[in-house]
């Protein structure tokens, strides 16, 4: 079986019985193919699946390292690559791992940048809310930062997905796995205002005025189309850019946002796992790193000379 063949059949796996994202398997696909793309480079043809070894696997990543390339993107490269063998040999479609020694090794994490309370509350006072734009807008930052919810899950969120109205929501992430998310306060507050804007409602918007609306995408670049990753990308950039300097401007700042700050004023770590969607503890706890103030706190409280 080629590399190629291999990978078509990874692919069918992640999209079917994995039930992955359709971008998540978009970006696997195309980290192997830049793998396939390598052997066959260096081997000058279509190398079969079993003849690759761990010299190719380590030559890939070290060329990728040299090309410049992130550690986020390292670690998504590498692991795209021991999951696909790891499911090969599981299959009997080959006979050994070239990646077993792989796993051991750690990537280092690259660390959030975050954007603090002070600066998310000057965001939020941005958007001009005499427009339906500027309610939309703040609405839109408001869920995210309130939340924390990735940008393909907001954009999947129907007005039905919150009625009867309350103040939690199940939303559902990678992998198609579940999760109940609570809001409220002033994302639950903005979320409302727009929608009473944007359906024209008399009086408040409750169950009753908005169940009309159940099928409408919660958020919309119009009056009904469902917004676009790249809308949500430009509102987000557009606001960010105002109150901080960071080299990415896009909407998981504030999820990073939203993480951090629950951790610097007491959430538990696995409460945060959990409200985050993340599969594995390690995943979150990148965020640790970054909420120092909450250390500083705890020591300062803790310690007799503090």
């Amino acid at each position: 079986m080629t590399i190629d063949e291999a990978i078509e059949r990874y692919r069918a796996h992640l999209e079917y019985e994995r039930g992955l994202s359709p971008r998540t398997v978009s970006s696997y696909a195309s980290d192997l193919s830049r793998f396939a793309a390598f052997v066959a480079d260096k081997s000058g043809n279509l190398c079969e699946v079993g003849r690759v070894e761990p010299a190719h696997v380590r030559g890939f990543l070290a060329a990728e390292i040299a090309r410049g390339i992130g550690g986020r993107s390292l670690m998504r490269r590498s692991s795209a690559i021991r999951g696909f063998f790891t499911y090969l040999v599981r299959h009997g479609a080959i006979a050994t791992d070239p990646t077993v020694h792989l796993a051991r090794q750690v990537v280092r994490k690259s660390i959030p940048t975050i954007v603090s309370e002070e600066r998310i509350d000057a965001m939020m006072k941005l958007p001009d809310t005499a427009t339906g734009r500027g309610v939309r807008d703040l609405a839109i930052l408001e869920f995210l930062y309130g939340t924390g919810v990735r940008l393909a899950e907001l954009i999947a969120l129907d007005v039905s997905d919150f009625l009867p109205l309350g103040r939690q929501i199940v939303v559902r992430g990678k992998g198609d796995r579940e999760r109940v998310v609570p809001y409220g306060g002033r994302a639950r507050a903005a979320l409302l205002s727009y929608w009473k804007k944007r359906f024209q409602l008399s009086g408040r918007a409750d169950d009753a005025r908005l169940r009309a609306y159940s099928a409408e995408a919660a958020f919309s670049a119009r009056d009904t189309a469902r917004i676009s990753r790249r809308t949500v990308q430009r509102v987000a950039h557009r606001y960010l850019t105002q109150v901080a300097a960071l080299s990415h401007m896009s909407p998981h700042v504030l999820r990073h946002a939203f993480a951090t700050h629950l951790l610097d004023n007491g959430a538990d770590l696995r409460a945060v796992q959990e409200l985050l969607g993340h599969a594995s503890l390690s995943t979150t706890q990148v965020y640790t790193h970054v909420s120092v103030e909450r250390l500083r706190r705890v020591y300062s409280k803790a310690h007799p000379r503090g």
